[in-house]
């Protein structure tokens, strides 16, 4: 699976990130109590990132959705960088097997152009951390508004 609530949804966005949460529990090392204040609030925006540009947590959506954090939020790429180092989010990619790797790696780089364009022709850009007047909203007109077009 390469896609997470791709289709047009009427669920708001606080539905379905409890959705991802649940389908991906097992994956999600952030949840644990170790983990910064600081790193918990960069990875909830993250998680609020996978949802509503329809990313999954295999490594090309992973990688979908740092390119849709970088050029389609208010992070941009040193924050998001500095983010990620901070809260030491590269440890989700340990778990990716040599077939995951080489079966996906091909496919993301191949839409990395379509990615940046996507994010490029959004109206505005996605409010990285300043997003929770938009929970209650479905999905759906969340992305009609930012004109976001996820990949299907």
């Amino acid at each position: 699976m390469y896609k997470f609530l791709t289709e047009e949804t009427n669920i708001t966005l606080r539905q379905g990130l409890e959705k991802f949460y649940k389908e991906n529990m097992g994956y999600l090392s952030h949840n644990k109590k170790e983990v910064s204040s600081e790193a918990k609030a960069f990875f909830y925006s993250h998680d609020v990132a996978h949802v509503l540009f329809g990313c999954d947590i295999s490594l090309f959506g992973e990688g979908a959705v740092k390119i849709w954090t970088i050029f389609g939020t208010t992070l941009g790429f040193w924050n998001h960088i500095k983010g990620y180092k901070e809260a030491n989010a590269f440890e989700l990619s340990k778990s990716f097997g040599s077939t995951h790797l080489v079966k996906n790696i091909f496919k993301f780089l191949w839409f990395i152009p379509v990615l940046i364009i996507r994010a490029k022709r959004m109206y505005k850009p996605w409010p990285w951390s300043e997003f929770e007047f938009y929970l209650d909203t479905p999905i759906s007109e969340i992305r009609k508004e930012f004109n976001i077009q996820v990949l299907s």
